[in-house]
């Protein structure tokens, strides 16, 4: 049994992104003997203060790491040009080495898994993680009525299709995603060859037992009760609806404050110019790398987000879910994204919202009162449905057999 694998993704090993949900399987897997090739697009800021990091984490283990470096702001015409480097680089590997399998993360990666398939045959991983040309239309990113879009849409929804029945393998991270891929596509046997796999986290990393706290930023004591948001502001976050709630919950919980912890610079302002400078006071900003995020969850009371609840988030399984039940955080959340429905009422993760007005969230934080009197343990939920380590297992049995 060969054991050379190529895993593709466009996402940067670099990112945080890349260090929770790509770096901790390429490690675990090459620790069980397979040598992996990462070709990766790498982000060039993230880079240069990353990738000592990234070397550190492979150093020693049959890992090569090759990339290109990835403009964020770049045109549809410069993301082609990023696949067609990528396939170029892909098909070289697969000639110069007996690849027993290509891993490819999401659609833009898929396009080369496919070619390689039917090019070589070489089996074909296809880690969907969520609806991407559906992320696309919903997010904003392509307008339906640009009719480049459109074109683009089309042309990933047939690839997509494509994607599912070539595969031999398909992971997508809901049961929601599943079942709606099951009844859209009844003549491809996907439930034969697909396994749920939702964004899991580091147990070991995160963990408010052993985390050493932030310092707390300036404005903050440790009497305030700190509700804390991390990652992205926009696109799917819905920023304004979550400081709204938080300024609503002030009545009831008068000491509450608000810490949103990003590296997004450009968009927060634009949001927060919307407040009045009393409503501004009780919210705060920071920025940290990946590896600094458990300290900062170590300093909330729970966690909060919202996302826009829109077709493609049944397929969504944010990342920061998982790290805040890991660090025994309740969440406050909003209906309709993956499998939310699943773990917040039959796990009681925390509090779901109905929708985004004064009302629901005067309602959700009366809830959230009665909540925390149970002294629930959400880490528990973490460590049956998002422990990595397990999730590692299942992507072993995969590779062992797709590389047979």
């Amino acid at each position: 049994m060969s054991k050379n694998t190529l895993y593709i993704t466009f996402d940067g090993l670099s990112d945080p992104l890349g260090q929770s949900q790509i770096l901790p399987y390429v490690v675990s897997l090459a620790q069980q003997g397979y040598s992996i090739t990462v070709l990766s697009c790498e982000k060039p800021t993230v880079l240069k203060t990353e990738k000592q990091n990234i070397d550190d984490a492979i150093k020693g283990l049959p890992i090569q790491w090759q990339y290109i470096e990835y403009n964020e702001q770049g045109s549809s015409l410069t993301r082609y040009k990023y696949v067609r480097q990528l396939q170029a680089m892909a098909l070289k590997i697969a000639e110069e080495k007996k690849i027993s399998l290509t891993h490819c993360r999401s659609y833009l990666s898929a396009l080369i898994g496919l070619k390689l398939k039917k090019q070589k045959g070489i089996p074909f991983l296809f880690d969907m993680r969520g609806f991407w040309a559906d992320e696309r239309i919903d997010g904003g990113i392509w307008k339906k009525s640009n009719p480049l879009h459109t074109i683009f849409y089309r042309y990933f929804k047939l690839k997509e299709e494509q994607f599912l029945k070539h595969a031999d393998f398909i992971i997508t991270l809901t049961n929601a995603s599943l079942r709606y891929l099951m009844n859209k596509f009844p003549s491809i046997p996907i439930n034969e060859k697909a396994e749920v796999i939702p964004c899991c986290t580091n147990l070991e990393k995160f963990n408010a037992g052993k985390t050493k706290k932030a310092v707390l930023p300036k404005g903050i004591s440790e009497n305030d009760f700190l509700l804390i948001y991390t990652g992205s502001i926009g696109t799917w976050y819905h920023t304004k609806e979550m400081i709204d709630c938080v300024l609503a919950w002030k009545e009831f919980i008068p000491n509450i404050k608000l810490l949103i912890l990003t590296k997004d610079k450009n968009e927060l302002p634009l949001i927060l110019n919307n407040y009045s400078t009393a409503q501004k006071e009780i919210i705060f900003t920071e920025s940290a790398s990946y590896n600094d995020v458990p300290s900062y969850l170590a300093l909330a009371k729970a966690a909060i987000y919202f996302i826009k609840p829109v077709f493609s988030k049944i397929a969504s399984s944010p990342t920061k879910m998982a790290e805040c039940w890991a660090m025994d955080l309740p969440i406050i959340t909003n209906k309709g994204i993956g499998d939310n429905d699943l773990y917040f009422n039959e796990h009681i993760g925390g509090i779901l919202i109905s929708e985004f007005t004064q009302q629901e969230y005067k309602k959700a934080a009366q809830a959230f009162l009665e909540q925390i009197k149970k002294n629930t343990n959400y880490r528990d939920i973490a460590m049956t449905h998002f422990n990595n380590k397990k999730a590692a297992t299942v992507y072993l049995s995969i590779y062992n057999a797709l590389s047979s």
